[in-house]
Formats: C-alpha cells, structure tokens, sequence
C-alpha cells in the first residue's frame, strides 16, 4: 500500500483501493496515515483475497458491529454498509471504560488471551502456544476460529460474548479490549494482529494506536486463505518479556491439564514440572451431582520463585499469599460463578462448598497415619491462613469446630505469640506442649472462639482469688514478703489490682507474676513471693512485676543498671 504522501486523493484515505487491496502485507504504520484513517475509511463487502474489507477507527468497525444492517451489509457483500446512525462520544465513552479498565494485575489480560484461546478449542485437552519475547506476546491455538460476522459481532463488541456460564472460562466479552489497554499508555509501540479463520474462510484483524485515547485507534480488516483457528500477536514497549513469563507461569501452572496444554515458548507450563512434593486431590462438592469437583495440591514448594500459595478458578489466579510457606492450591470448578470485577470469584453457594471441601481435604490430612503434632499443627496455620486470605472464611464458622478436634485436638489453648514466653514462665514449662501459639495474625484472627484461650488455661493450671489493690493485699497478706517488697517498689500500690494465684497441681514457673487485661496475677506458691530467698529469685519478681505492669523494655533495662542492687544498702 502507498504512504498518504504519495497517493492520489481518490479515497477517503488518500490511496487508492487498487493499491490497498494489493497490499497483503502486515498492517503497520509505513503502510497508512493514522490520521487520514481516523478521519475517513473504507468498508466494503465483496471482497477478494488479500483487499481490505475495512478500514478506519475502530470505534467505527464496532458500530458497524452494533448495527445489524450495516453488519449484514459488510459480511454479505452487498456493497459499503450505511453509516450507524448511533451516538459516538456514547460509543467512544464505553470503549474508553473498557479499555481503561484494570485486571487486578497489569499483565492479566495476556492471560485472557490464553482463556479465549481454550474456550475456542472443544476438544480436550486443547492445546495453547504461547511465544514472548522482549516486547512481544503470540497466543496460538487451533480451535474453531472466527468468521467476520464473529469478529464483528463478538469479539469487537464489548460484553456480547457468548460465553457460556459454567462451562467456559471467560465470561464477559472483554477480553480483547483488555489487551488493548495493555499497550496502549504507549501507543507509539502498539500494534495487535489478528489472524483466524473458522476453515472455510481467513481474515485478518489489525489494531494501531496514535495516541493514548481509544479515539486514536485504527483498525484494518482483511481477507485471507481459508484457515482454522487462531493466533493473535501484542506488540508493546510495555511488554517484559521475563516478567511477563514468571506471571504466566504463577498463574497458569496449576491450569488442569485434562482441560489443556500449556506451551510457553515450547515447553508446558501445566505438566507439574514448577512444583516438587505435596500431593494432589480431586474432591466431589456434593453426592447429587459428581460433575462438581474441585481439585487440591497441599504441601508442595516452588520450583520456581514468583509461585505462591494461592486460589485458582480453572487456572485464573483470584488472589495470592506469599504467608505461607507450604503451597496450597484450590482449582475452583466451574460452576463458581465471577464477580463483574472479571478476575475474582463469587462466594456463592459453590464457592462455600469448595472452601469447606478444602478444609475437609486438610481434616482428612491430620487424620491420616503417622502425621505428627507439628504437622497437624502447620495444617492448621495453613487452613486458618488460606480462609481469612483467600477464601473471604467461607464455610469457617461451619467447620472450623471439625477442624479443631481433627488438627489439634483436645486440652490445646490459643495464644499469640507474645504471650507464650510469659505463659510458660508463669505456669511452668510442662504448659507448653498445650500451647497453639500461630505464626500469623490472620491465623490467629480465624482460630478465635473455635479454640479456647489464655483466660480459659489460667483457669484450669490455678486458683485464682478475687482481685484487689497491691496496697491492701500487701496490709492484708503481711505473711508474703514478695508482697511487701512489690508495694514498695510500686509508686502507686493503691492504683494497681492484684490477684494472688496458686497451682492447681503444677510447680510455678521462673516468673512469679504475669500481667493480664483485668489484674496482675502474683504466685502465691513461688519462692520469691512466700519467703525471703536470695537476690537471683528477687530479680526475677523484680523484673516480672515491672514487665507485667508494662515497663518498657528501655526503662527496665536502665532501671537495672543503675539502681541500688537488691537487698544491698549504703556504700557497699
């Protein structure tokens, strides 16, 4: 094709239709003058192999996709489809929602293209081609193609997908203008190229930008051999090729393989080969229907970094955790239904019933011959983790009791992990072997009122009396010197509730006192409280009582190093 310089003014683009349908080259911008493009344009039907069939915006190639004479027109060949009589600022304003609108990761819409391509192809397992190379992505797949009336119709016209709802992956029909929102912040980069056929026709669909507004986008179609399938090709600066492999391969490689083969640059992403150890489950969601299953992959690690524990639908990513350090992966079947926020997942009643299968799945784990203590105590992390993370606790309430009794057991008591050093030294060493203490706060958030706590194993391990002031109990228990010793030090004895406290059966530990939201409780049994004892068990009530009434550490740590020594006066 000329360039617009050159070319007579015959047509509405400044080159003549003889020359353009010469031209079967790529589409590119030696070829035409963006600008003449976005301002004129041809559309014609009737069309031979290698000639142009359209060209000009592309919000003018969808609002021939919208109105159903012009449509009929351009596909049958009857001559150069009417003008829509439609409005275009409403037009452009629903391109630019479209095309502007985010995944919830830049390089998602890479992934659609993947997804349409497997929709595209019936039999399974189908088998995608994905090529990268520094600023450039090729999809391939050999499914049924599209004919014009398709690429008019579906493809350009944002949400008339005809998807189908719990069979196919995409759902919304925006695939296609996701991808042109990749490249477009730099336009001068981008091009999309189209070629598919549906095996008794070839068309071409090419997409270049002169600007960053959907308005600036042209768009060319032209006739090819009869082919099958498709393959698309996303030119664009913002491609990185080596970021945009480790996205594909986080998201796509626990894609089921029975559905379809993945191929980056040659090699499958999907065969297991980026993960070592754990295992695999399939699980039924309900006896009435066996066709509702969701996979599972428990315990493994990454070969590869960039893949973190996380949920899938069919291979799409809906949200990822980096907390945990066993993988635990969820393939949610398709009958899960999307949000309208495309890339996450409704929880509905088939996303309940997945999550409480999971939880089932980790239930049946702990269960399992020769899992020991610390095993079912990591499966617990992983479960209350992956609920509050990924799987917004759905169906908790309903099977974290199971899962309580199955993971840890009976006689276990919840407690964070500031608390577990003055627990065991309160109480006694023998206390520990009872403790959960979870590594996350979301873990510890999900295990709340499902595991009894702190308040509930100080009532078992000890006696606790009423509490009172530090003052009166120190007038009251004159026999304690521990007592005496604490009110003296205290700058407000009065100001400060105590509860003495005892040992049901067991010894106390080290530290005789231990801070709690309602009082501080003091050992009545601990050496350093019932007698005078040496000065390495006054420093030890020394220390716990200024920590348990919340010194900082700064302060109590200046504290001993320059005050009077225990039990030592004057000079020496």
């Amino acid at each position: 094709m000329a360039t617009a310089r050159s070319a007579p003014d015959s047509s509405p683009l400044g080159t003549p239709p003889a020359e353009q349908s010469a031209h079967a080259g790529p589409f590119t911008r030696t070829h035409i003058d963006l600008a003449a493009a976005r301002a004129g344009g041809i559309a014609r039907g009737g069309v031979r192999e290698g000639e142009l069939s359209f060209l000009g915006s592309l919000h003018e190639l969808v609002a021939i996709g919208l109105y159903r004479p012009a449509l009929s027109a351009l596909v049958s060949g009857t001559g150069a489809p009417a003008r829509p009589p439609m409005d275009r600022a409403y037009l452009l304003k629903i391109l630019d929602e479209e095309v502007g609108r985010q995944f919830g990761h830049p390089l998602r819409p890479v992934v659609e293209l993947v997804l349409n391509a497997i929709d595209a192809t019936p039999e399974h397992p189908a088998v995608v081609d994905v090529r990268v190379r520094e600023g450039v992505v090729t999809v391939t797949d050999d499914g049924i193609g599209m004919d014009l009336r398709t690429i008019l119709s579906r493809l350009l016209v944002p949400f008339a997908t005809d998807k189908r709802p719990g069979v196919d992956l995409g759902r919304f029909g925006v695939g296609f203008f996701s991808v042109i929102g990749l490249g477009l912040p730099d336009p001068s980069s981008l091009s999309i190229e189209v070629e598919t056929g549906d095996g008794t026709s070839g068309w071409s669909l090419s997409v270049l930008a002169d600007g960053p507004e959907p308005s600036s986008l042209v768009c060319a179609i032209r006739k090819l051999t009869p082919r099958a399938g498709t393959r698309v090709q996303v030119r664009s600066s913002l491609v990185e090729a080596e970021a945009l492999r480790a996205y594909l391969r986080d998201a796509l490689h626990f894609f089921p393989k029975e559905r379809a083969v993945v191929n980056l640059d040659g090699a499958p992403l999907n065969d297991g080969r980026y993960l070592s150890g754990g295992a695999h489950f399939s699980d039924a969601l309900s006896p009435e229907d066996p066709s509702r299953v969701a996979r599972f992959y428990v315990g493994g690690r990454a070969l590869v970094t960039g893949i973190s524990a996380a949920t899938y639908h069919a291979g799409v990513k809906v949200e990822g955790c980096l907390a945990i350090p066993e993988l635990a992966l969820i393939d949610f079947p398709s009958a899960v239904e999307l949000t309208e926020g495309r890339d996450a997942l409704k929880p509905c009643r088939n996303f309940r019933a997945t999550a409480a299968a999971f939880y089932r799945r980790l239930t049946d784990l702990a269960r399992a011959p020769g899992t020991s203590r610390k095993s079912a105590d990591r499966l617990a992390e992983v479960a209350a983790q992956i609920s509050a993370l990924m799987l917004q606790s759905a169906a908790w309430n309903e099977v974290a009791p199971e899962l309580a009794r199955a993971l840890l057991g009976p006689d276990r008591y919840l407690v964070g992990p500031e608390r577990r050093e003055p627990l065991i030294g309160f109480l006694g060493s023998n206390v520990e072997a009872r403790l959960f203490v979870p590594e996350s706060f979301w873990a510890e958030r999900e295990w709340q009122g499902f595991i009894p706590g702190e308040r509930e194993l100080l009532a078992r391990e000890l006696e606790i009396d009423h509490a009172e002031s530090l003052s009166s109990l120190a007038r009251r228990r004159p026999d304690l010197p521990g007592i005496v010793e604490l009110a003296r030090r205290s700058e407000r004895p009065e100001a400060v509730p105590v509860a003495l406290a005892r040992g049901r059966k067991s010894a106390p530990g080290p530290l005789p006192c231990l801070g709690t939201r309602h009082a501080l409780l003091v050992r009545e049994d601990a050496p350093a409280v019932a007698r005078r004892v040496g000065w390495a068990e006054q420093y030890a009530l020394r220390v716990a009582f200024d920590r348990a009434t919340g010194m900082r550490e700064p302060d109590l740590e200046r504290e001993l190093i320059v005050s009077e020594p225990i039990g030592v006066t004057g000079a020496a």
